[in-house]
């Protein structure tokens, strides 16, 4: 379960989805997601095809039964700048 502070409803939406990753059951996942939903890599530099719904969920199910466990890891970098002058 994520552990995230969900007082609002953007919130809410991230730790529904996150949550639902980290069951490892894609079954869980696609409720969360729209009819037309559209998988894009960014950067497209790296030149994975784009997926639709199904196709996308099929791949991530495939991958996910690999897994036994899932953990992420939210890091906050903060990079100071030094003006010249």
């Amino acid at each position: 379960m994520a552990d995230i502070d969900a007082s609002t409803p953007q919130l809410k939406v991230v730790k529904r989805f996150l949550d639902a990753y980290v069951s490892l059951d894609i079954k869980k996942v696609d409720p969360l997601m729209s009819k037309d939903y559209q998988y894009q890599s960014l950067p497209e530099s790296i030149d994975l095809p784009e997926e639709a719904k199904g196709g996308h969920i099929q791949r991530v199910g495939e991958i996910l039964a690999l897994v036994n466990k899932l953990e992420v890891h939210i890091q906050c970098r903060r990079t100071a700048f030094k003006l010249a002058g």
